[in-house]
């Protein structure tokens, strides 16, 4: 299981959620569409560079504008939302107009390819009873790799299901 390419804060996702109707979760397939957009914002501090990515929604209902930075190989998203109106059909023709957008600049797309980038996973807490001789088995593999025994389970359960949907 490959580790995902990005990364928030929680917190501000559930704030960009509230504002923008749109979870950080969601706004990861921006990255997805191979015709999406880099720009570099120009008005940003001088110690970080922050971006813009605008591509398609995963339904295709609408143009995800994504502002992050790329720290260490990963893309940490700061907020996001729909361009312009919002999410809305895309039958009738966009009108463009030159209207600014703020100081940013276009530039050659510096990503990994969306075919490379692992999205990251929406986990839910549940509740599950186990064997003693189960827990201490993977407790004791856990110890030898270095990780949480816990992780192993979860991946040990993603890829069983993933093996399923596949037969």
């Amino acid at each position: 299981m490959s580790k995902p390419d990005f990364e928030w804060d929680e917190s501000k996702n559930l704030d960009n959620q509230q504002k923008h109707g749109v979870t950080f979760y969601e706004v990861q397939y921006a990255f997805l569409d191979e015709n999406r957009v880099i720009a570099e914002d120009l008005t940003h501090s001088q110690t970080e560079k922050r971006f813009y990515c605008f591509g398609q929604s995963k339904e295709a209902t609408g143009i995800l504008t994504v502002r992050f930075t790329y720290r260490s190989g990963r893309i940490r998203i700061i907020g996001a939302g729909y361009w312009r109106k919002g999410k809305k059909s895309m039958s009738k023709p966009i009108q463009y107009s030159n209207e600014l957008i703020g100081e940013v600049k276009v530039i050659p797309d510096f990503l990994p390819s969306p075919e490379e980038l692992a999205l990251k996973q929406q986990n839910t807490k549940v509740t599950i009873s186990l064997s003693v001789e189960s827990i201490a088995y993977f407790k004791s593999i856990a110890k030898k790799h270095h990780v949480p025994y816990q992780k192993m389970i979860r991946q040990l359960l993603d890829e069983y299901v993933a093996h399923q949907k596949k037969c």
